[in-house]
């Protein structure tokens, strides 16, 4: 069997408007974008058609928004670009995006606020995985959207989800598998040839509740893990080039399926103009590192996705955001989120860009599989928190990463 290539993405949002990209489309600056992306190297980008702006009401997918969706994938695949489309856009960049009739009256004290009606809020949120209306209205939301987009040569694949366990989590397991199974089955209705994937976090491998790789996998074509974009405790100091490929390769082994990961890269130092320095406060998440230090780091990551096995990897933002925007959410408190593309904000490649094209070592035939694991599947899910730290230091050592 011949081995597929190995898929460079990005995830994209627009500089000067970012995750409001679909109330303010700038089809000339879009254009541009994805002539760069192209020239960069990726052969696919993901979006994601935040759920407010597409469904505002459970049964109201504005006809607009979706020939824009059209539009950007007609403007994509001028530029042989594929796009992977993320569907339920719950979370996004520290903040849980979801339009008003996914809220309750109530408040409460989450990790993440909600943003929705144009404004940060702390309403509970109902669960998507319990409330039959809520099932119903993502049926005729996915539904609209295949109607619109299906067959399009662009279109790569499907995500059901950004991280949906930072903002709604399935009561059970058994919850979880008929929304899974009622999504992928109103996916394959109109083509059952596009692939369909899901975002997994971090807690979807340590905690309990959740979408466990094994399960998830029943109903998807291929698994995507997120990196977090801070330090995990049980690993070392960001930057860590090791992590991307380790937790590649642990949902690969629980979900027996192949593994996309999503949002490497760094944030880096940014370099401009006094003027253009404004409001730039170090917050709690305030870590960069030097351009130079991105480059290496990210030859390395390409490397090892490759080394493992990886379907592919996506950067983890297009490009810098511009100053101009930088008091928008969730950039007025997330600074790092400011500075994680490829390119920086007036639109220059930044070093990081000329190693996308490395050419990566051979893999090894039983590399991902190696004694490194040594436990089954079923003692892994006994103590996952504990089990994914040791297998993690067990990883770097078998592989010599010290």
């Amino acid at each position: 069997m011949t081995e597929q290539p190995f898929i460079l993405g990005v995830n994209y949002w627009p500089q000067r408007t970012a995750m409001f990209m679909w109330r303010q489309f700038d089809r000339s600056s879009i254009k541009e974008d994805m002539a760069t992306i192209g020239e960069l190297g990726f052969s696919c980008l993901s979006i994601f058609p935040l759920w407010e702006h597409f469904q505002p009401t459970p049964k109201i997918v504005p006809p607009a928004m979706l020939d824009q969706l059209v539009e950007f994938l007609e403007m994509a695949g001028d530029r042989n670009l594929k796009v992977m489309v993320t569907l339920f856009t719950g979370h996004m960049n520290g903040l849980n995006w979801l339009p008003p009739w996914m809220l309750l009256a109530s408040t409460e004290r989450s990790q993440y606020k909600v943003f929705s009606m144009d404004k940060v809020r702390t309403n509970k949120i109902m669960n998507q995985y319990a409330d039959s209306e809520i099932m119903e209205a993502q049926i005729f939301f996915l539904r609209e959207l295949t109607n619109a987009v299906s067959g399009h040569p662009a279109l790569y694949a499907w995500n059901l989800g950004n991280e949906p366990s930072l903002w709604s989590i399935p009561p059970d397991d058994f919850s979880a598998e008929l929304w899974l199974q009622a999504m992928a089955e109103t996916l394959k209705e109109k083509d059952d040839t596009i692939p369909i994937t899901l975002g997994l976090h971090v807690k979807d491998l340590t905690e309990s509740g959740g979408l466990k790789p094994w399960l998830v996998a029943q109903y998807l074509d291929y698994l995507t893990i997120h990196v977090p974009p801070h330090r995990v405790s049980w690993a070392k100091d960001p930057p860590d080039a090791v992590l991307p490929p380790y937790l590649g390769c642990i949902v690969g082994w629980l979900g027996k399926l192949p593994v996309f990961v999503q949002d490497f890269g760094v944030a880096t130092e940014p370099v401009f103009s006094k003027a253009d320095s404004r409001g730039l406060k170090r917050g709690d998440d305030f870590f960069l590192v030097s351009e130079e230090d991105s480059a290496h780091i990210t030859a390395e990551v390409l490397t090892r996705l490759r080394r493992f096995k990886m379907m592919g990897g996506f950067w983890k933002t297009y490009g810098d955001y511009h100053p101009s925007i930088w008091d928008w959410p969730p950039l007025d408190t997330s600074v790092s989120e400011r500075f994680c593309g490829l390119v920086r904000s007036d639109g220059s490649p930044k070093l990081a860009a000329s190693v996308l094209g490395s050419n990566p070592a051979e893999p090894k035939e039983d590399e991902v599989f190696a004694e490194w694991i040594d436990l089954p599947e079923e003692d892994y899910y006994r103590d996952p928190r504990q089990q994914l730290s040791r297998l993690y230091r067990r990883f770097r050592e078998y592989y010599s990463f010290d």
